[in-house]
């Protein structure tokens, strides 16, 4: 009986297992090292790491702005006169923690003190905002401009969840998406080597890669374009109980923001489906228009700061690189012109 165990096994088990652990090694050795980007490292996409090289050429030398806590923030005010009073506090997802290259440091290095605040990528950037004003922790001692950036793929969650009577610290953490959590790291895990057969052959694959109709990246496939499933399958348009709610939010935003004494603004960080849709051959799949959604609910909003228009411009003019080819995020490029777009906003009040 074991006898003819194991010789089942070795035909079928044996094989499978082989497989799995023969993939897991050249995953471990050869692919993870060189998957660059959230996309390569969540699609496991050995990009290599020339590209990033290239654009870090042109980031700024200096970081000119610091990332906090949000209980860090309390050692800034405590209640009394900051030493030094921020000109700009911002508080967003992972659009707002970029870094050297982020659109905080642009701002910086236009002699504007500001301050980033981040706990994790869990967090609603508009519910800690609203219960930071709330609790008088934000307000005009502390800084004259405050910042509250979402993206616009989390648009729907972010505003479903939002309430001003919890607070954030009670809400129940919730994973907004797989890039967040995407393993970055040399793992030796049989589920990876699953799913990377898995991706190849086409099945459960999370990252779509289309062709543009002209080259738009400075890489070995310049009119490839590689988007998060997401960008496309969180919904293309502004669902009608969000436009409804997003306008109370705002609202309710505006008001204790004003009460503090503090000039809000809600920047919409443009997903990469939205921005290079019209420009994807033979493009399959549904138009995206929750920026025009947005301006159509919320008219004449000069506070609401929708940077695909800021960004749109660029491609026009056959601009390369203003989302990173190998990431859902947007490069230094873009980060310069939506701060200088931002600056003329706020410049009056600082």
């Amino acid at each position: 009986m074991m006898k003819k165990f194991l010789i089942k096994i070795s035909y079928t088990v044996l094989p499978v297992m082989s497989i799995l652990i023969g993939t897991m090694i050249y995953l471990s050795l050869s692919i993870i090292p060189n998957a660059t980007g959230d996309i390569g490292k969540l699609g496991m996409i050995a990009f290599g790491h020339e590209y990033n090289h290239f654009l870090e050429q042109n980031y700024l030398k200096e970081t000119l702005f610091e990332t906090i806590k949000q209980e860090d923030i309390l050692s800034l005010s405590n209640g009394k006169e900051p030493v030094e009073k921020l000109d700009v506090l911002t508080i967003g997802d992972s659009f707002s923690q970029q870094g050297v290259f982020g659109y905080q440091n642009y701002l910086a290095h236009k002699n504007i003190k500001i301050v980033n605040c981040f706990d994790n990528v869990t967090d609603n950037p508009l519910q800690i905002a609203y219960d930071l004003l709330d609790r008088d922790i934000i307000n005009h001692k502390l800084t004259k401009i405050l910042i509250v950036g979402i993206g616009e793929r989390t648009i729907d969650g972010r505003i479903k969840s939002f309430n001003p009577s919890i607070s954030p610290k009670k809400q129940q953490s919730i994973r907004v998406n797989e890039l967040e959590t995407a393993k970055s790291s040399n793992d030796w895990s049989v589920s990876r080597a699953r799913d990377y057969i898995l991706y190849r052959i086409g099945i459960e694959n999370p990252i779509y890669k289309v062709r543009l109709r002209q080259d738009l990246f400075t890489s070995d496939e310049p009119n490839v374009l590689y988007l998060y499933n997401k960008d496309i399958e969180n919904g293309n348009c502004l669902k009608s109980a969000t436009a409804t709610k997003i306008t109370e939010v705002y609202k309710t935003l505006q008001d204790k923001a004003r009460e503090r004494g503090v000039k809000l603004y809600l920047m919409v960080a443009v997903d990469k489906y939205d921005l290079y849709q019209n420009y994807i051959v033979d493009n399959q799949y549904p138009r995206k228009t929750i920026n025009e959604d947005l301006e159509r609910v919320m008219p004449n909003t000069p506070e609401l700061l929708l940077t695909k228009n800021y960004l749109v411009p660029l491609l026009e003019r056959g601009e390369k690189d203003i989302f990173m080819f190998n990431d859902t995020h947007w490069s230094y490029k873009a980060s310069e012109v939506v701060a200088n777009e931002i600056y003329c906003k706020i410049k009056d009040y600082l």
